[in-house]
């Protein structure tokens, strides 16, 4: 399955290799060492930047009523839909695109009223790269939308060898293989943010200077697979 990760972290000029960084000790596709040991605490075996999340920061601050008009639209104007779902839907037959864009822009107009690929939908981008990113998957921490929702958040900051690594995890209910194990979260990326300030707060002052986020942190939406 697919799940939605949100990683925060300091800001970097190489985005894509900082989550390589921090992802790798999660790796369901590791080498077990000289000893046969992997670790027990892996939880991806592929991920993207964006994928079939994209947009997600974008399109969850929309209201309902509005998104709900755009698919009476779609209905309307007969606009058909696949029905065999590999990330986001895709519209079948293609040459109704254009259409759908032309809807997608009068619902939710661009400032220069440009008309944009609809989100909602895979012709938007190729969500099994992360070289074709709506601009706001990769957002600062003090514009995260306070109605995103996630499956699971990672904090990243530097570690005793001053390299990136996760500092903070939570992650939503798990399924132990007998009953779901419930988290006291509420799958919001700011409720993470919130936890790990008041954590790091506790700290001596050197950890809290580098574990602090900063307004100019980033937040980064991750496809991945388990």
């Amino acid at each position: 399955m697919h799940f939605h990760l949100e990683i925060i972290m300091p800001p970097t000029d190489d985005v894509s290799a900082a989550i390589d960084t921090i992802l790798a000790p999660f790796s369901e596709n590791q080498e077990p060492d000289a000893d046969g040991y992997t670790s027990p605490h892996t939880f991806w075996d592929w991920y993207v930047i964006g994928g079939r999340m994209a947009g997600t920061k974008e399109t969850c601050t929309y209201p309902a009523e509005k998104l709900e008009e755009f698919y009476k639209q779609l209905k309307k104007n007969k606009i058909t839909i696949s029905s065999v779902i590999c990330g986001k839907q895709e519209i079948e037959p293609a040459d109704q695109i254009p259409l759908v864009d032309k809807l997608w822009s009068a619902a939710f107009p661009t400032e220069d009223g440009t008309i944009i690929a609809c989100p909602l939908f895979s012709h938007s981008n190729n969500q099994y790269s992360s070289d074709d990113l709506i601009s706001c998957d990769i957002c600062r921490v003090d514009e995260i939308p306070a109605a995103l929702k996630c499956s699971r958040v990672i904090i990243a900051a530097p570690n005793y060898e001053d390299k990136l690594a996760a500092d903070y995890m939570i992650c939503e209910d798990q399924w132990n293989g007998v009953v779901h194990m419930p988290i006291d979260w509420d799958r919001k990326p700011q409720s993470a943010v919130d936890n790990h300030q008041e954590r790091v707060a506790r700290c001596a002052a050197e950890y809290k200077e580098k574990h602090t986020i900063k307004p100019n942190w980033i937040c980064v939406t991750v496809d991945y697979h388990s």
